[in-house]
């Protein structure tokens, strides 16, 4: 199958060197790889630049949100794949990308593709129920509809669709060390306390005890955690820790803020 459109993966980096290899062997069906690094100061920048594909240029880092409506601009071609270090595209993902690109007239301009968590090792099955999708195929020009926050920006594409096979998806691994885990969460937490803030919003106190219930109930009975077992189990409380500690980050900033 010809391509009739060409394509930059885009990927922002910092000190990666263990898993951007990874990712990098995933992609070599694109045109070219445009990476942004926040000044990595382990091998990150060194093994990219051994990839004949990659384009890198460097960026202080913000956030995600932030360093993809800095660079998306700055690739070569119309068609963007974003994707970031720990992810990797599976080959029927790869498939169904090529399939659009071979179209004469795209007529969406940016589509969802299914992501699915890689955690100790094993595909979650629960994230298949979930049916998570992100926008990660996208024209450049479309870098403008970003909604940036702390964590977790958008791309508000109006004109959109998505890929409907389920055997084509992302691969996501962030979770390879418990004490990074942990603060990985502290982190995302403190950015999406600050973006609530930042809007007015107020932490109640049944913000403590109902919408940690909820998360957990929504990600471990509603789309089936359990059927992960232990690894379901884990996932599904630390998305409710998750909550718990946003509000707890917010409730500090507000009462902080009244000092």
């Amino acid at each position: 199958m010809s391509r009739k459109h060409k394509i930059s993966a885009f990927i922002p980096v910092q000190n990666v060197e263990k898993i951007i290899q990874g990712c990098l062997d995933s992609i070599q069906w694109v045109d070219e790889i445009f990476i942004v690094d926040a000044f990595s100061t382990d091998k990150t920048v060194e093994i990219c630049k051994r990839d004949p594909k990659v384009k890198l240029v460097q960026h202080e880092y913000e956030n995600s949100g932030a360093q993809r409506y800095w660079g998306m601009p700055k690739v070569t071609h119309e068609w963007v794949f974003i994707i970031d270090s720990d992810e990797r595209c599976n080959l029927e993902l790869q498939k169904e990308i090529e399939k659009i690109l071979s179209q004469e007239n795209i007529q969406y301009d940016g589509y969802q593709v299914y992501i699915k968590t890689k955690f100790l090792g094993k595909l979650q099955n629960h994230e298949y129920h979930l049916g998570h999708r992100g926008m990660r195929l996208v024209r450049k020009q479309n870098y403008k509809d970003y909604e940036l926050l702390n964590v977790h920006s958008k791309l508000r594409i109006k004109n959109r669709s998505f890929i409907t096979n389920k055997k084509a998806f992302l691969i996501n691994e962030p979770i390879t060390d418990f004490t990074k885990h942990i603060h990985k969460v502290a982190r995302y937490s403190n950015w999406a306390a600050k973006d609530m803030f930042e809007k007015g919003e107020r932490a109640k106190w049944y913000h403590f005890v109902l919408r940690p219930f909820y998360k957990f109930f929504h990600h471990y009975i509603i789309h089936r955690g359990f059927l992960d077992g232990v690894r379901g189990l884990i996932l599904s409380t630390f998305a409710a820790l998750s909550v718990f500690f946003k509000y707890y980050a917010l409730f500090h900033m507000q009462n902080k803020n009244n000092d």
